[in-house]
């Protein structure tokens, strides 16, 4: 009996032994280690360490990009109040704790984890005001921990998934793979965003519903549940016109806002007077687009016209509005064209535009640019008469007058003028013959067409100069 009680002893010992070492080894695996931060942009190029990283802290709003850091694995990885605006990290393979990224007022996307496949803890992404995109989680193959998601204001509008990439969309391909194992918690995010991932790309209130096409073969496969849809977004470096002139086989409408972006587009025909736009129109980064002739039969834009960095873009115009964006009377949204090197000589590219509901919004490029004034839009076709918001008009090249304001009866906002005329004089304060002056702003505002209380009114002749003091001009025609 009592070699039995020796054996039962050494048995227990034995046992306790080993699941005690084996506890301390755990313990120490995740708790070994050396922790470092990284405060600023030289810290970051200077860290060479490559192992034993326990917590590594990036935080500091100098720092922009983290792309050249080559460790491969990390058990704590937080990047925080940074200046990232895409964040990459190709070498990175493995987070075994956790992974924060929190508090990064510019980061717009997370997607460049080329190498990211194994996180074994958890995965906060919290308070990033600007981010859409975390399709870099795409490539895990293995995610056993917990997923927090809150407070990032601009993620996960919930949309159908017409691709892994879009939003939440990421998030449903983790789950409906098992690469997900653990809790996950959506909240306070997009305003359409689902709290329940289970509800990721499930669209209520009909057949009419919004989609993002983020590559060419998005396009090909676009199978939409209507001929109409309510928001349209189409963007993807691989999308070219015959390529995009497909859509026009698959819907005939849009409800809400289309939005095309980052494509290699060269024009608008076989798209914008096949498919009829009912709301915003946004064409943004398309630095092929030079053919505006698809909105030559409009005459109502019911939402804003958006144009943003497409340079090689032409503003043609004919006194019938048989050109471009020249027939178009109205603009109920913000009319924001930045930047305009070229439109039809005196503005004729809007030659019938007469409203716009926000602000109007016309930057050029001081080093180029062919609009000489708004001459011509204003005496053949009236010149614009209603700005429901702010009136900016900025940088142009060849611009030395306010000319085709002159018929304004409403300017709801403030007004910005600023460094006009390079290569053909510059704004006068008070008129001179074919140069209509700054004092048409002062005119404006004696005469209650600014209706504004108290509104900003920033103007100046040129860069370097003072800001011009709009209540020590004369108005015009006194």
């Amino acid at each position: 009996m009592k070699n039995i009680k020796t054996i039962y002893f050494a048995v227990f010992t034995g046992i306790f032994l080993f699941v005690v070492t084996g506890c301390s080894k755990v313990e120490n695996e995740l708790t070994q280690g050396t922790d470092y931060t990284l405060n600023t942009q030289q810290d970051v190029a200077q860290f060479k360490t490559t192992e034993g990283i326990r917590t590594l802290t990036i935080s500091g709003n100098n720092i922009t990009d983290v792309s050249m850091l080559s460790f491969k694995t990390v058990k704590t990885l937080i990047i925080e109040n940074t200046s990232i605006k895409n964040l990459s990290l190709p070498q990175l393979t493995s987070v075994t704790s956790s992974l924060i990224i929190q508090n990064n007022d510019v980061l717009e996307s997370v997607n460049m984890l080329t190498n990211f496949k194994f996180l074994n803890g958890n995965l906060n992404i919290v308070n990033n005001k600007l981010l859409t995109d975390i399709s870099g989680f795409l490539q895990l193959k293995v995610f056993k921990g917990n997923l927090l998601i809150t407070d990032n204001v601009l993620l996960g509008e919930n949309l159908t998934c017409t691709s892994t990439s879009i939003g939440f969309c990421v998030i449903k391909y983790l789950l409906e793979n098992s690469i997900i194992s653990g809790t996950i918690t959506l909240s306070n995010n997009h305003p359409k965003a689902v709290t329940d991932a289970s509800l990721i790309g499930v669209i209520t209130g009909g057949n009419i519903i919004s989609y993002t096409l983020g590559s060419k073969a998005d396009i090909e496969n676009f199978a939409p549940q209507s001929d109409t849809v309510q928001n349209l977004t189409i963007s993807g470096i691989d999308i070219t016109d015959n390529v995009l002139s497909l859509i026009k086989d698959r819907i005939k409408g849009v409800k809400g806002t289309v939005s095309i972006t980052n494509t290699s587009i060269k024009t608008t025909e076989n798209f914008f007077e096949a498919i009829k736009c009912n709301g915003s129109i946004i064409l943004r980064n398309n630095l092929e687009l030079t053919n505006p002739q698809g909105f030559k039969g409009y005459i109502l834009i019911n939402g804003d016209l958006i144009i943003e960095n497409c340079p090689k873009l032409n503003y043609w115009g004919t006194p019938r509005g048989g050109a471009g964006f020249s027939g178009v009377v109205r603009i109920e949204g913000s009319l924001k064209l930045n930047p305009v090197p070229e439109m039809a000589e005196g503005g004729a590219g809007l030659i019938s535009l007469i409203y716009v509901g926000g602000d109007f919004e016309i930057v050029g490029d001081r080093t180029k640019g062919g609009i000489y004034n708004l001459d011509t839009w204003y005496q053949l076709g009236g010149g614009i008469k209603h700005i429901g918001g702010s009136l900016i008009y900025n940088n142009h090249y060849m611009v030395n007058g306010l000319g085709g304001f002159e018929n304004l009866e409403y300017l709801g906002g403030d007004v910005t003028i600023l460094d006009n005329g390079v290569t053909a004089g510059t704004i006068p304060l008070q008129s001179l013959t074919n140069q209509v002056g700054f004092c048409l702003i002062k005119k404006f505002l004696d005469s209650g067409i600014i209706k504004k209380s108290n509104p900003t009114i920033q103007l100046r002749v040129k860069p370097g100069d003072p800001f011009i003091e709009v209540n020590t001009l004369i108005p015009c025609n006194k």
